[in-house]
C-alpha cells in the first residue's frame, strides 16, 4: 500500500501554534489562581466553599495539568526547524549484457601445438679444397634446382685434368705398342722362330699397358669430378640462408656449411597427440568399415598466434609406429601446400584437426560459464528480466564458445557481463547483444 510522505514543516508549524495557545491559556489560569484575585467577594465565597483537602487537590490539578500539556508540546516540537529529510529513492535495477544461446554448424575438432619443418633441407658444403672465388646468389633468395651458388678457384683442378689426360694418352700409346709386339711375336711363335718365353713376356706387357690405360681413365674421372666440385649448385628448388664465408676464404671438406637450402613448398607440420586419439579413431573406423559406411574425413588446418587460420588445408601423411613411453603420445605429420612461402621451417602453429562433417550444436559464450564446487553453471534471464541459475553440461570448446549438451535451451538469454552484480531472483535491466562468431565458424 502506498503511504503519502509526511510534511514535517507543516507538523512543526501546527505544533508551534498550539504551544503558543496553551502558553497563553496557562498564564490566564495562573493569574486567576493568584492570591490577589481572591479579594473579590464572589471569588472569596467560592474559595471558602471548598474544604481543606478538596481545595488542596483542586489547586494541585489546576497547577499540574498545564505543566504536563506544555511538556508534551515541547517534546512534540523537538527537532522542529530542522530541514526536511528526503526519503531515499529506490535504486534502478542493475544492468547486465546478455547473449542468446544459439545453434551453429560445428565440426568435431582436436587441437594441438605443432612445428613446421621443411620437406627438404640441406647444408651446402665444399667438397674440394680451394679459395672461394664467386658467390652467385642473394642471401635469403629463392633459387631453382641446378642454380649456381658458389665457385671455388678452378685453375689447379683444370691443370690436374690436363695432366691426367696426358698420362692417359701416354698409356694408350704404350698399350698400342704392346699389342703390336704381341701380334708379331705370336706369328713368330707359330713359325717356331720366337721362344715361348718371348711370347709370355709380350702378353704380360700388353696386359700391363691395358691396365695402365684403365688407371689413367680412373684418374681422369677423379680429376674431372674434383673440377666439377668447384662449382656448387642447388640440389632442389628452395630458399637459401646466410652465407657463412666471404669471397677469398679458404674452404675444404672440413669447413662449416657455406649456406643452407630449404624447400618451402610443400612444408611439413609435426605435432604430438595423446595415444587415446588414434585409438578412438581406429575404433570408429573399424565400425564404419563393418557397416559399409565411408571413411571419416580428417582435415588438418593451421591457426596462427593471432587467431587467424591458414587458407590451405593439409593432409595427414604420417603417424609414428610407436608411442613415446615417457609422454604417452604419438608423433603425427601433415603436409601443407605453401605456394606463397608464408610458412617457414621452425614456426610454431596450432594444429586444428577437423573430424567428420559439420553438425548443428547449441553453443553459449565462454564468458557466460561459471564454476563452483557443484560444477558449471550459467545465469539466464526470463521474460520478466528476472535472473535464474542453470546447471549446464558442457561439451568441447568451439572458438570463443562452448558447446552445451544440457541445461540451456536455444534462444535463452545468458548473462555474459555483469554477473557479479546480480543473484538469482533479482530483476535486471538487460542489454541485448548478438553472438560474435570467428571467421572459422
Amino acid at each position: 500500500m502506498w503511504t503519502p510522505p509526511i510534511n514535517l514543516n507543516a507538523v512543526c508549524h501546527s505544533a508551534r501554534m498550539e504551544r503558543f495557545r496553551i502558553k497563553n491559556l496557562s498564564r490566564s489560569v495562573y493569574s486567576r489562581l493568584s492570591p490577589g484575585n481572591f479579594s473579590h467577594p464572589k471569588r472569596r465565597l467560592m474559595a471558602k466553599q471548598v474544604s481543606g483537602s478538596a481545595q488542596g487537590r483542586t489547586v494541585f490539578s489546576i497547577r499540574v495539568i498545564p505543566a504536563i500539556v506544555i511538556l508534551f508540546m515541547l517534546l512534540l516540537t523537538t527537532g522542529c526547524g530542522k530541514p526536511e529529510v528526503e526519503m531515499p529513492a529506490t535504486p534502478p535495477p542493475p544492468s547486465v549484457t546478455v547473449i542468446p544461446a544459439s545453434r551453429i554448424e560445428v565440426i568435431e575438432t582436436v587441437e594441438g601445438v605443432g612445428q613446421t619443418q621443411a620437406t627438404e633441407e640441406v647444408e651446402i658444403r665444399a667438397r674440394v679444397e680451394g679459395f672461394l672465388a664467386e658467390r652467385k646468389f642473394l642471401e635469403g633468395s629463392d633459387v631453382d634446382a641446378g642454380a649456381l651458388l658458389f665457385v671455388i678457384e678452378q685453375a689447379s683442378y683444370q691443370i690436374q685434368v690436363k695432366r691426367v689426360e696426358a698420362e692417359l694418352a701416354k698409356a694408350k700409346a704404350e698399350q698400342t705398342r704392346a699389342r703390336s709386339d704381341l701380334t708379331r711375336i705370336r706369328k713368330l711363335r707359330e713359325r717356331r722362330v720366337a721362344s715361348q718365353s718371348a711370347l709370355d713376356e709380350a702378353v704380360a706387357s700388353e696386359q700391363k699397358a691395358t691396365a695402365d690405360v684403365l688407371a689413367r681413365k680412373a684418374e681422369l674421372s677423379q680429376a674431372e669430378l674434383d673440377l666439377s666440385y668447384t662449382t656448387i649448385r642447388a640440389p632442389f628448388d628452395g630458399r637459401t640462408g646466410r652465407s657463412e664465408y666471404s669471397i677469398g676464404d679458404l674452404v675444404d671438406r672440413e669447413s662449416a656449411p657455406l649456406t643452407t637450402l630449404v624447400a618451402l613448398d610443400p612444408i611439413y607440420v609435426y605435432w604430438r597427440v595423446s595415444e587415446q586419439i588414434p585409438l578412438a579413431y581406429r575404433r570408429r573406423l573399424h565400425v564404419l568399415m563393418q557397416d559399409g559406411k565411408p571413411m571419416i574425413k580428417v582435415t588438418p588446418r593451421l591457426k596462427f598466434t593471432d587467431g587467424s587460420f591458414y587458407e590451405h588445408e593439409g593432409r595427414v601423411d604420417f603417424l609414428d609406429n610407436r608411442v613415446d613411453p615417457a609422454t604417452g603420445t604419438q608423433k603425427v605429420r601433415a603436409v601443407f601446400p605453401n605456394p606463397d612461402k608464408i610458412l617457414l621451417p621452425g614456426q610454431y602453429v596450432s594444429v586444428v584437426i577437423e573430424v567428420g562433417d559439420a553438425t548443428a550444436q547449441l553453443v553459449i559464450p565462454q564468458a557466460a560459464v561459471q564454476q563452483d564446487r557443484d560444477g558449471y553453471y550459467v545465469l539466464v534471464i526470463d521474460s520478466d528480466n528476472r535472473v535464474a541459475l542453470r546447471r549446464v553440461t558442457l561439451g568441447a570448446r568451439q572458438g570463443v564458445d562452448w558447446i552445451v549438451e544440457d541445461g540451456v535451451l536455444e534462444g535463452e538469454q545468458v548473462i555474459v557481463q555483469g554477473s557479479q552484480k546480480v543473484r538469482p531472483g533479482v530483476v535486471v535491466a538487460p542489454v541485448f547483444k548478438e553472438p560474435e562468431r570467428s571467421a572459422a565458424e
